[in-house]
């Protein structure tokens, strides 16, 4: 009987330990994670690992140096991209600079920047990419000398808009 206890305690030790590495080897498709960006200037909350990049980018005649931080979830993207802005532009030309960056965005559309995304508000456009239904759901705006562009976009069947939401209403601006 003690024999037969043991083997029994041993073998169901081993098959909770299954489970446990099964459910450990099991990774959600969203796995959300808050991360500071634009230098903490504001937290973020990605749907994965995001990794990040930076590259010269050329906007409304600035040459500036543009970060992007950016996580896949199968096709779809959730990033953020920052530039420091040079310390002596004015108001004026802050907001030219944005309207240049929502200019690009709107392109793919057909259509012009939104007063409400002039504004620093969320917009949603949709859009054929590779001849598919795609979303891109964004923010652009300038915060502490920064600006800034937060996207979800992807393939409308792979981007649930839920979780498009959720990332877009997860920035934090400190």
């Amino acid at each position: 009987m003690n024999g037969r206890f043991l083997v029994g305690k041993c073998l169901g030790f081993w098959l909770s330990g299954l489970v446990l590495a099964l459910l450990l080897g099991c990774s959600p498709e969203f796995n959300w994670r808050e991360v500071g960006v634009a230098e903490d200037h504001a937290i973020l909350a990605f749907p994965a690992k995001e990794r990040t990049e930076q590259r010269q980018i050329q906007i409304d005649g600035h040459q500036l140096e543009f970060f992007l931080s950016a996580a896949n979830v199968g096709p779809a993207v959730f990033a953020v991209g920052f530039a420091v802005l040079p310390e002596n532009l004015n108001e004026a030309a802050q907001h030219s600079i944005k309207r240049a960056l929502l200019t690009s965005l709107f392109a793919s559309s057909g259509r012009t920047p939104t007063q409400a995304a002039l504004d620093g508000q969320l917009f949603e456009l949709e859009t054929l990419v590779a001849k598919q239904p795609s979303l891109l759901m964004a923010r652009v705006l300038v915060h502490r000398g920064m600006l800034m562009q937060v996207v979800a976009s992807g393939p409308t069947q792979a981007l649930p808009r839920e979780q498009a939401l959720e990332f877009m209403r997860s920035l934090v601006l400190k």
